[in-house]
């Protein structure tokens, strides 16, 4: 998979196998995925990510009630969520 998937029904976006700095503008060329209500966030596919998750993390956070579920982050982000104290932003479920 190299692009979000979205289900409106649930509020569930699944991310990509990269989601980086190099790869963040092509994943968000359709712009109205950075308005969408996410409640859920689903890592399952996603084998590297570097802090531009946080920016889409943060984004997607002004748009629905705290707290998003995060499904199986990678752990390195777990530690940035810890790092960026974002612990009210989001529900780690692995």
């Amino acid at each position: 998979m190299s692009k979000l998937v979205w289900y409106d029904d649930t509020g569930v976006m699944c991310l990509p196998e990269r989601v980086t700095i190099e790869t963040l503008p092509e994943l968000l060329k359709p712009k109205e995925l950075l308005s969408l209500k996410v409640k859920t966030i689903d890592f399952s596919q996603v084998q590297q990510a570097d802090s531009a998750v946080l920016a889409l993390l943060l984004m997607w956070s002004k748009n629905s009630p705290p707290p998003m579920t995060l499904l199986n982050p990678p752990t390195e982000l777990q530690g940035l969520i810890t790092l960026y104290d974002l612990e009210s932003v989001v529900n780690v479920v692995s």
